[in-house]
């Protein structure tokens, strides 16, 4: 008997393999299917060749090797130490429910499993990286996900090609490599009711052992503005998603536009507030471009610093970096008030945003817009926006039109989209995902 003691499970292996093999009144004629009869773990298969005895043996399997016999037999016995489950950090909300993965793939599914008790729920499980030998397990309803994006994602996931994955976000990278963009082609959560929600709209979900994020394929445009707790209120006079893209769009363009009516437009600015803005220019040295982007590198330099803060410093960071700081850089001359109060009022926007990755994905874009209102004032900035329009609809997300069902317009499902339709009407209705034309020709 052979099994690795850091991770398998020592009392198991003594009372459910060990303890009954030895309540054996004589040695069985054919031993090898006696003893699989025998031992009470109901997870073992027989296995005749090294490397996947190999392989079994570090996923924390007890190998049970029989003299005489060509194959062994492997008993799950894996006892892999996780943390207690707690509430999503990523995704919190203020209603619903209140729990979030761990490192663990198997409770990961358990978790999901709770939310749909469904016997059309299939697991395929793969196993990627040469170096770790991590279980990745793709999770899906059969009888609503579409099988030509299904194939795709499988392939997509045997297809990944690193040494070692330490995380789902590896995953997400490989597979998401073909289409040059900062936008997120996979949505990633620490939900597992956010997850049931998407398999059972006919969506895969991607679990990878160790990660507490769980990936979700194929992923559109409008879903990174939904949250969780939109399902969970009343969607009568509810604007919540409106604003949220709403302070999307305004966080993008108001540095940009700030900065194209003061060095261009000037004739579009009310007389009273272009009187004061000149006020404030004639005392600030550094010209209003360098001004913006300095601001917007300290901003960043204080976000990345804060999250690696102890909690216990968190708010006397805060209040030195943002106030303190800002408002003396205001008073001395380094900075306008006008500029710090545009630049704060966008990093406040951004936050409006429920997905943080998406989040992340609009800096680079916002700096282009800079350069562009900084050299060609609203012209730049017309361009620059045809040019992001232009790219989201080129997207697609393993074969899903990036911005369906806006772009084209699917109006079965515009339901739930900009603003939520009663619960009636949008889950007990089908959900069909329109493919593009390289995924159509792949199935022929």
């Amino acid at each position: 008997m052979v099994y690795l003691d850091t991770i398998a499970d020592k009392k198991a292996i003594q009372e459910h393999i060990l303890g009954p093999i030895l309540k054996l009144d004589h040695w069985p004629k054919k031993p090898i299917q006696q003893i699989e009869n025998t031992i009470e773990i109901s997870k073992i298969k027989r296995i005749s060749d090294l490397g996947e005895a190999v392989n079994e043996l570090s996923n924390g399997n007890t190998l049970i090797f029989i003299d005489g016999a060509d194959s062994c037999i492997s008993a799950d016995t894996a006892d892999w130490k996780d943390r207690s489950l707690s509430p999503p950090q990523s995704q919190r909300v203020l209603k619903g429910p209140q729990i979030g993965f761990t490192e663990l793939a198997n409770n990961n599914i358990s978790l999901i499993k709770r939310f749909i008790k469904n016997n059309q729920l299939s697991i395929e499980d793969q196993t990627v990286g040469e170096e770790t030998s991590t279980g990745v397990f793709l999770l899906f309803l059969a009888d609503k996900t579409d099988h030509d994006i299904l194939n795709h994602v499988r392939n997509k996931v045997k297809s990944v090609h690193l040494k070692s994955i330490l995380d789902s976000s590896y995953i997400q990278e490989s597979i998401s490599e073909g289409q040059i963009t900062p936008f997120p082609l996979v949505l990633t959560t620490e939900r597992p009711d956010v997850v049931a929600g998407h398999l059972l709209e006919g969506k895969i979900a991607i679990v990878c052992d160790g990660s507490p994020d769980v990936l979700i394929v194929p992923a559109l445009f409008i879903q990174f503005f939904h949250s969780p707790e939109d399902y969970y209120e009343s969607s009568m006079f509810d604007f919540t998603r409106l604003i949220r893209i709403l302070s999307f769009v305004t966080s993008i363009f108001l540095i940009p536009f700030y900065i194209a009516f003061v060095l261009f437009h000037q004739e579009l600015i009310p007389s009273e507030l272009l009187v004061s803005l000149a006020a404030q220019r004639q005392i600030v040295p550094l010209p209003l471009v360098i001004e913006v982007i300095l601001l917007m590198v300290i901003f960043e330099v204080l976000l990345e610093s804060s999250i690696r803060l102890p909690t216990g410093i968190m708010l006397a960071f805060s209040i030195i970096g943002t106030i303190i700081l800002g408002q003396s850089a205001a008073e001395a001359g380094i900075v306008q008030l006008s500029t710090l109060v545009v630049i704060s009022a966008t990093y406040v926007l951004n936050f409006a945003i429920p997905v943080h990755p998406f989040g992340n994905a609009i800096k680079g874009i916002r700096y282009i817009l800079v350069f562009l209102a900084s050299t060609f004032g609203l012209y730049g900035i017309i361009l620059g926006t045809i040019v992001l329009v232009n790219h989201l609809a080129s997207l697609n997300s393993f074969g899903v039109p990036y911005l369906s069902p806006i772009s084209p317009v699917k109006k079965a499902d515009l339901k739930d989209t900009f603003i939520r339709f009663s619960l009636k009407k949008i889950i007990n209705s089908t959900k069909r995902y329109d493919k593009d034309d390289l995924l159509k020709n792949s199935r022929k």
